[in-house]
């Protein structure tokens, strides 16, 4: 019973750290794109910010109702993080 519990408390300090390494990233790309005003920057910056969203979401969510009700918004957030991704690669 104690490693489930472990299990869960772990999961939800992961989602913890993603959510804080994702918002120091989007820190970062917004610094990054003032430096040089490169459009790729802000798009990046927009990924990271929405990746760090989702995060913060998720982390709300499991550690309230235990499961993830949003289980479609979250990926709809993916999608929308590997496009700005990609424009900010490819441009």
């Amino acid at each position: 019973m104690s490693e489930v519990i472990l299990g869960n408390l772990m999961h939800n300090i992961m989602h913890v750290i993603i959510a804080l390494l994702a918002i120091f990233l989007f820190v970062i790309s917004i610094i990054a794109f003032k430096r040089n005003r490169k459009t790729k920057f802000l798009f990046i910056s927009g990924a990271f910010l929405i990746f760090a969203i989702k995060e913060i979401i998720l982390a709300i969510n499991i550690m309230t109702l235990g499961i993830d009700p949003l289980i479609i918004l979250t990926h709809a957030f993916n999608l929308v993080i590997l496009i700005l991704f990609a424009l900010g690669i490819l441009r």
